[in-house]
C-alpha cells in the first residue's frame, strides 16, 4: 500500500540510477498481435541495450497510428485515440501527450528504414507490451476503454467562481486515454490549471541537485548501516543480477532507493498520468499552470519520514520486484477503478492508506489541508474565474478529503 500510494498521490521522482544490463537476442525478436506475428519486410527488429528497434511504418500500420513524416527532420508525429506521440531519428528526447521524456535508444535510420523503439511506441498510444524471454518475442495487447473513461470529477462554486475537482493517478497508463467529454470539457472552460508541482517547470539538473541535498548520507556513513542486513542484502542482490556494483546505492537514504527500483508495473508511467496529460495540454495552449505545492516540500516529506518507515517503503519495492512477472495486480486495480470511477473503491484505499498514521498524515491529511486552503481561496476571490485543480485522487474523499472539506464549509460541490 504503502509503496502504491507513493505512485498514486505524489510527484514521481526522476531519479533513478538503475538500469537494466543490455542483452544480446539468442535469436531474431518476433513480436505478436492478434495472435500473428507481425510483418516487418524492411527488416528484422534488433535489440540495442535492452531495447526492441523496429521498422516503423510496419508497427504504426497495424496499431493504426496516424502517421505524420517529415524527412527533412526525421520527425515522426503518431496519434491515435487523443493520444501523441514524437520522435526524431537520432534524438533521445521524445514527447508523449506534451510530456518531454528520455529514452534509453534513440530511433536511428537503418539503410533507409527508420527504426523505432517498440515499447515506448506501443504503450504511448494504448497497448500492453509482454516479453516473452524463452523465445524472444513481443506480444501486443489493445487496452481501450469505449466511450472514454470515467475518473473522479466534481465541480465547485461559489460567488460565480467555478472550480472542477479531477482526482489523479500521476502514473498510469495509456489505457486510461481517451477521457470521458466531461473532463475534457471542464479543461477546455477553465481559464487556468492547478496541479500539486507543475512538471513543466522542472529543472532535472537542478532536482538532482535537490535530491543529492536531501537525500545523501553526508555523515560517513551509508544506506548498509541504515537498514537491516537483510534488506540490505535484497538490494544487491538486484543490483548484482542487472550488472551494476553493489555499492551503487550506498550514498543514497531508503527513500531515494525506494523511488529508484523499477517493479513489475509495466507501462505506467509518469508522463502518462492524468496531471501530466493536462499540464502538456495547458502548455500547448498557454494556459497558465499553478502549482499548489513544490518539488521541494514534496521531496522534505519524503526526508521526514521515519527510519522504519523508509526503510518499510524500501522493502516493499524490493518485494514488488522480486515477484515481477509483467504486471503489477495492484496497480491494475487502481486503473479500473479509476477508469470507471468506483468511488467505493477509492474510498476503501483512502481507510487502507489511514491505517498507518505517519504514512497518512504526510501524505493525505497535512497536505489535504494545505490544498483545501488554497483552493477555498479560488472560490473567494471576486474575479469569477473557471479553474480546473488535477491532484491524487486519494486527496479527494474520505473524512479528510478535499471534497469532503469544501462541502464542511458550505460550498457548493456537485459530483460530475
Amino acid at each position: 500500500m504503502k509503496k502504491i500510494g507513493a505512485l498514486f498521490l505524489s510527484l514521481i521522482l526522476a531519479v533513478s540510477v538503475f538500469s537494466g544490463a543490455a542483452s544480446a537476442a539468442a535469436k531474431p525478436v518476433s513480436v505478436w498481435m492478434d495472435g500473428a506475428a507481425v510483418q516487418f519486410k524492411q527488416g528484422n527488429p534488433l535489440v540495442e541495450n535492452g531495447t526492441t528497434l523496429v521498422p516503423m511504418r510496419p508497427l504504426l500500420e497495424k496499431l493504426g497510428v496516424g502517421l505524420q513524416w517529415d524527412g527533412k527532420s526525421q520527425t515522426v508525429l503518431g496519434t491515435k485515440s487523443g493520444l501523441s506521440f514524437t520522435l526524431q531519428a537520432g534524438n533521445r528526447t521524445a514527447v508523449v501527450n506534451g510530456a518531454v521524456e528520455t529514452l534509453d535508444v534513440p530511433p536511428r535510420v537503418i539503410r533507409g528504414t527508420t527504426y523505432v523503439p517498440l515499447r515506448f511506441v506501443a504503450e504511448a498510444i494504448g497497448y500492453k507490451v509482454t516479453w516473452d524471454a524463452k523465445n524472444n518475442a513481443v506480444s501486443l495487447t489493445p487496452l481501450g476503454q469505449p466511450g472514454g473513461s470515467t475518473g473522479f470529477l466534481w465541480k465547485a462554486e461559489k460567488n460565480g467562481n467555478t472550480v472542477y475537482l479531477l482526482g489523479s493517478i500521476h502514473a498510469a497508463q495509456a489505457q486510461m486515454y481517451p477521457l470521458r467529454a466531461e473532463i475534457e470539457a471542464a479543461y477546455k472552460a477553465s481559464q487556468y490549471l492547478g496541479v500539486e508541482v507543475d512538471m513543466t517547470k522542472i529543472d532535472q539538473e537542478a532536482m538532482d541537485k535537490l535530491i543529492a541535498d536531501k537525500g545523501t548520507y553526508k555523515d560517513s556513513t551509508t544506506l548498509k548501516d541504515h537498514v537491516s542486513a537483510e534488506t540490505y542484502q535484497a538490494l544487491v542482490d538486484i543490483l548484482k543480477a542487472n550488472g551494476m556494483e553493489e555499492d551503487a546505492f550506498d550514498k543514497y537514504e531508503p527513500w531515494v532507493v525506494a523511488q529508484s527500483i523499477p517493479t513489475a508495473a509495466e507501462g505506467y508511467q509518469a508522463n502518462l498520468g492524468i496531471d501530466a496529460y493536462f499540464m502538456g495540454k495547458a502548455a500547448s495552449d498557454n494556459k497558465l499552470i499553478v502549482p499548489l505545492e513544490s518539488a521541494d516540500s514534496q521531496l522534505d516529506m519524503f526526508d521526514r519520514f521515519s527510519p522504519a518507515l523508509q526503510e518499510e517503503q524500501l522493502r516493499q519495492t524490493i518485494d514488488a520486484y522480486r515477484s515481477g512477472n509483467g504486471g503489477d495486480p495492484a496497480m491494475d486495480a487502481l486503473t479500473r477503478m479509476w477508469i470507471t470511477g468506483d468511488e467505493a473503491a477509492l474510498l476503501s484505499l483512502v481507510k487502507a492508506t489511514a491505517e498507518d498514521q505517519e504514512y497518512y498524515k504526510a501524505m493525505v491529511l497535512d497536505r489535504n489541508l494545505t490544498m483545501s486552503s488554497k483552493i477555498e481561496g479560488y472560490l473567494n476571490e471576486d474575479d469569477q474565474t473557471t479553474r480546473m485543480i488535477i491532484v491524487g485522487a486519494l486527496h479527494m474523499l474520505g473524512d479528510d478529503g478535499i471534497v469532503t472539506r469544501l462541502k464542511n464549509d458550505g460550498y457548493s460541490v456537485t459530483k460530475l
